[in-house]
């Protein structure tokens, strides 16, 4: 069964906050976090949801205006138990459709460069490196830059 893609709803957060703990651990974003992504980035803040439970998330922020636009994926996830049926790959298709409605024409954003399965992930979307953030994470672990011209 396919999942649906919908722009996030408040209602939703309980969950979110539930599949972003188990994602990311110790570099989970809190509450805040995501209360300031959806006031800031609503419209691109979506999730998946099967037979009425959310099941993963995405949360891009448009960065710039006019040509000079660029996506900023800041987050996904997706349920362990839903991880590699699609899920992902489909949160991020309708993100590059909503986002080409809007003129931008990449998209980037950070992976760890200790997370194999999102590189590997990203690269399959047609993602490539293009950099390195130092120190990004909390545990000091450096992020890889990544992008795509959508």
């Amino acid at each position: 069964m396919e999942p649906t893609i919908r722009r996030f709803r408040l209602k939703d957060l309980k969950r979110v906050l539930e599949i972003e703990e188990r994602s990311f651990g110790v570099d989970a974003y809190d509450r805040l976090t995501f209360l300031y992504l959806y006031r800031s980035c609503g419209d691109l803040f979506l999730v998946a949801e099967l037979s009425g439970s959310v099941i993963g998330y995405s949360v891009t922020c448009v960065e710039g205006s006019g040509g000079d636009a660029v996506g900023h994926v800041h987050s996904i996830a997706v349920d362990p138990q839903f991880r590699k049926k699609g899920v992902g790959r489909a949160l991020m298709e309708e993100t590059f459709r909503m986002l080409r409605e809007r003129g931008v024409k990449s998209v980037v954003l950070e992976v760890s460069i200790a997370n194999e399965a999102g590189i590997s992930f990203w690269k399959s979307l047609g993602f490539s490196p293009v950099g390195i953030r130092k120190r990004f994470y909390l545990d000091g672990t450096d992020a890889i830059i990544m992008r795509k011209e959508i």
